[in-house]
């Protein structure tokens, strides 16, 4: 186990490495000058109200009149020291952005992913058992009408139903807080949030019912029908001990890949429901960044959803085994 763990962790270095040049090789290489595109300077600049020269101090702040792979590395020197630069945007420090962003997006993200395993995977496991049963085939149907609605079409809906007042107003048009919260207590800070938070998590969950319980039934009755479950119950063991015992924690390795892509998402949120609800989150960062050419908040964002993915990646591949002794690691070496 140690052997194979330190082999993965020394190969996620220039995997990680391979991903960041080719994005920053590909932020350099876009269409459009970033730096007369910023702030409308272009314009500024056919006027003559901007000199050339400020136009050049402004590409030499960011690297940019420098050759694609010396700019490369000098990007990577200092975020080797966790210095992401400075953002085009508004002048303030990369890390402040993120770090301002990243709690927002962790705690809607987090939220609506416990709700979506707690409630998917029990279902996928009962509609398996209960195979073309009444409760099979009505939650089959109800959640696949819900997987088929649009996301934005579901948000504006519950704004208009449930916040804007025209026919309810039970809870805030957007935002993560009330303005007058900060001066509140613990507890009422955390009642305002979860108030906020109540619209932006329904948006995110519905549809991922639909995908996650039929992904687990699936799974389960690949399994169910497998020969060491009938010898199981022939030899008189309860069900519920042959579904949970046996039959779902082998069918748990597809779900636990399925989970290693949970990290980055928690990272990178949703532009579509951050966007309808004013939830100012990772996602919404990375929206403006790129409609900015923000290239040092663009850069750090993709390097951290890098790193999380091959960290997901990595603690799926020791899940395995802990799933499944069968598995050895060290044989996939």
């Amino acid at each position: 186990m140690k052997k194979y763990l330190v082999k993965r962790i020394l190969l996620i270095v220039p995997t990680l490495l391979g991903i960041t040049f080719i994005t920053y090789m590909m932020i350099r290489l876009a269409p459009g000058d970033y730096t007369k595109l910023k702030m409308g300077m272009e314009g500024a600049l056919k006027s003559g109200s901007i000199s050339k020269e400020i136009l050049e101090q402004e590409k030499k702040l960011y690297g940019l009149d420098k050759p694609i792979i010396v700019g490369y590395f000098d990007w990577l020197a200092k975020s080797a020291r966790l210095d992401f630069g400075i953002s085009r945007k508004d002048g303030r420090p990369v890390w402040d952005r993120v770090w301002d962003a990243l709690p927002i997006t962790l705690t809607l993200n987090i939220i609506s992913m416990i709700i979506i395993y707690i409630i998917s995977i029990p279902m996928g496991i009962i509609s398996a058992v209960k195979k073309e049963s009444a409760f099979d085939r009505g939650s089959s149907l109800v959640l696949f009408i819900l997987y088929s609605l649009p996301t934005f079409w579901v948000g504006l809906l519950l704004l208009l139903y449930l916040g804007s007042g025209e026919y309810l107003n039970l809870f805030p048009l957007g935002g993560f807080r009330s303005d007058w919260a900060a001066e509140a207590g613990l507890f009422t800070r955390i009642l305002d949030v979860g108030w906020h938070l109540v619209l932006p998590v329904a948006t995110l969950t519905y549809g991922g019912f639909a995908f996650l319980s039929r992904y687990t039934r699936a799974n389960m009755l690949e399994v169910i029908n497998q020969q060491y479950i009938m010898t199981a119950r022939a030899k008189g063991l309860s069900e519920k001990k042959v579904v949970f015992v046996h039959a779902f924690r082998n069918s748990l390795i597809p779900l636990i890949t399925l989970m290693a892509t949970l990290l980055p998402g928690l990272l990178g949120g949703s532009v579509i429901v951050e966007s309808i609800f004013s939830v100012p989150g990772m996602g919404m960062l990375a929206f403006e960044a790129i409609l900015s050419r923000d290239i040092p908040v663009i850069m750090a964002i993709e390097t951290i959803a890098a790193l999380l993915t091959l960290a997901g990646i990595l603690i799926a591949d020791l899940s395995y085994a802990l799933a499944d002794p069968r598995i050895r690691l060290e044989a996939k070496i």
